[in-house]
């Protein structure tokens, strides 16, 4: 019994192992090109709109992410996830956390431009306010 536990555990160590769990980092920064409740999409100035981002993969499909929202009349801490169903396609879900809370459902896609370089095209939809962005962005993964 004692050899057979031992030989388990080996095993189940040696899967493990074999895993290739890596603990991989992906920064992001993103601008909205376009939102649903600009008045005119050419005056950037009345409504910017940009965030930033640290995403940690859990698994390959799976990532917890933390940032920041920069609207012209408030900042924004914005924790969530992303969630790659078929890469290079991702859904997040994000609580954007300050004066006024709002949450964000979004999906995007995301193209590699080198090993550790990405560009991404997402639409966000916020709930609250009832608005739909088109975001661009780019990304830098750290392994």
């Amino acid at each position: 019994m004692k050899k057979f536990l031992l030989l388990s555990l080996f095993f189940i160590f040696l899967y493990l192992y074999s895993q290739e769990i890596q603990a991989q980092y992906l920064f992001t920064a993103q601008v909205d090109a376009y939102k649903t409740d600009n008045r005119d999409p050419f005056e950037f100035v009345d409504k910017a709109q940009f965030g930033v981002e640290v995403n940690y993969f859990l698994y390959d499909q799976l990532a917890m992410t933390g940032g920041l929202e920069v609207w012209t009349e408030s900042v924004r801490f914005v924790p969530g996830m992303r969630f790659y169903p078929i890469n290079p396609v991702f859904l997040r879900f994000r609580p954007l956390l300050g004066k006024e809370v709002d949450y964000a459902f979004g999906v995007g896609y995301a193209r590699k431009i080198t090993d550790n370089w990405r560009v991404e095209a997402m639409t966000d939809y916020y709930f609250e306010r009832s608005n739909l962005a088109i975001r661009f962005g780019v990304g830098y993964t750290l392994y």
